[in-house]
């Protein structure tokens, strides 16, 4: 059996250099899940999130431009399974006729979601195995909204320490873009 899961913020800090923790929210039992993920993934999730687009077709918009450009339609993405500390997902891709299973890493099935706007689901095992209880709701409200901002600050601080100049120029339009529209 499965849950929709939603992604609800990205955390940094808590582990070795290079990896966040984008945590997901599952309102049945309000329990968030912990979900290990590379500094890039982390920056494509929170854009999306933001509706932010880049000047270059980043993998995820390509995979996009694929569905469209054949005709393909993502109709959700599954988290299937944890082993060994990973996640593993599903892609699921329909041609009009049969919808495809496609292997995926858990962080990129979240994006394209994010992207193409359909369901995450979440095997209700996994929840059990990696999931915790959350008491409120409207804290995660008001967490979501500052995080975000607050993640992307500390991702173009990290791009300038490593001279990724390009990298931080195009997060700190970013940010001044998403704090002008609050």
């Amino acid at each position: 059996m499965y849950t929709e899961v939603y992604p609800l913020e990205i955390q940094q800090g808590f582990t070795q250099d290079g990896v966040c923790v984008l945590m997901l929210y599952e309102p049945i039992e309000s329990k968030r899940i912990p979900v290990m993920i590379g500094q890039h993934e982390a920056e494509m999730i929170l854009l999306e999130k933001e509706g932010a687009k880049s000047r270059r077709p980043m993998t995820h918009e390509l995979i996009s431009s694929l569905f469209d450009s054949f005709n393909l339609a993502l109709t959700e993405v599954s988290i299937d399974r944890f082993e060994e500390g990973i996640f593993y997902a599903t892609l699921y891709v329909n041609d009009g006729f049969i919808t495809k299973k496609i292997d995926c890493r858990a962080s990129d099935a979240i994006v394209l979601a994010l992207r193409e706007e359909v369901a995450i689901k979440m095997d209700n095992k996994v929840i059990e195995e990696t999931g915790f209880q959350t008491d409120n709701e409207s804290e995660l409200e008001i967490e979501e909204e500052e995080t975000s901002i607050e993640t992307l600050e500390a991702l173009l601080h990290e791009h300038e320490e490593n001279e990724e100049y390009e990298k931080a120029a195009e997060l700190a339009e970013l940010i001044e873009k998403l704090k002008n529209n609050r």
